[in-house]
């Protein structure tokens, strides 16, 4: 009898002091993810689309053209109406050559403030351009500035392989480049491209990757969630961005064909 109650005794000892240890921890683990859902879809969502707008970004534009009504027809769903949304693209060139869109009506009936033009490289400058602000269900006017890229505004021609989105991706996060980003709603920064980071030098190099690094904890800090749909693999976009925030989510493929779904099922996931 002394036997089984030293058992029990012992079993009694173990829930009722390991239990509330492994509780604690189990909370010490969970709270960078846990706290950063803290707000579900139902509550609002503010989405950015950073995609880039080099020349072999084509197909990839006209994909998401053809099924923006879908995306937007999912974020709506998704936030019961509450959404915003937000357009923007990266490119770069040889220093002093402009894009060809330069000149077009496109860009240049743009505010001021929509354009960033940066000339810290040696030999290239990057172009960076809000093409639609964050505003309230603003679909028409977001589909409207997105029918303009690659079609009335020319493509641009970028400068070699890598590219600047990393330095869209600051503005967006800590400059408000697309607006303020509201609190206590789920927010989403989608970059879509085909190349790898290049900073201002149109190099993949490990200041690029340090640089990506940051911002993954900058975008968690923000409570930003990073999404990546891209056709390189293991890019420092993936390596350095995605695989270092909270809750980044990516979908890599061979091509851009009806990458709109992937886009949609990411939605989905997010807000499930």
């Amino acid at each position: 009898m002394k036997t089984i109650n030293k058992i029990r005794n012992s079993i009694f000892f173990k829930i009722k002091y390991t239990l509330p240890i492994f509780i604690l921890l189990l909370t010490i683990g969970c709270k960078k993810q846990c706290e950063y859902y803290k707000s579900d879809c139902k509550a609002g969502m503010d989405v950015a689309f950073l995609i880039d707008y080099t020349g072999s970004m084509g197909g990839a534009i006209d994909s998401i053209k053809a099924s923006v009504l879908n995306i937007a027809g999912a974020i709506n769903t998704k936030s019961v109406g509450n959404y915003r949304l937000s357009l923007s693209i990266f490119d770069e060139n040889a220093k002093g050559v402009k894009p060809a869109y330069f000149l077009q009506p496109d860009y240049v009936s743009l505010p001021a403030a929509n354009k960033i033009i940066n000339s810290t490289g040696a030999t290239t400058e990057q172009y960076l351009t809000m093409m639609e602000t964050f505003a309230t269900s603003n679909t028409t006017s977001f589909a409207a500035q997105l029918a303009k890229l690659n079609g009335t505004m020319t493509l641009g021609n970028g400068n070699g392989v890598a590219e600047p989105g990393s330095m869209l991706l600051d503005k967006i996060v800590n400059a408000g480049f697309a607006g303020t980003w509201r609190t206590g709603v789920t927010k989403l920064a989608i970059i879509i491209t085909d190349a790898p980071d290049g900073g201002d030098d149109d190099n993949n190099t490990t200041i690029d990757d340090a640089f990506l690094n940051t911002l993954a904890a900058q975008a968690d800090a923000a409570q930003i969630q990073c999404i990546l749909v891209t056709t390189l693999p293991n890019s420092n976009y993936q390596l350095q961005l995605i695989n270092r925030t909270a809750n980044g989510l990516r979908v890599v493929k061979p091509n851009f064909n009806n990458i709109s779904t992937n886009i949609i099922q990411m939605i989905n996931q997010v807000c499930q």
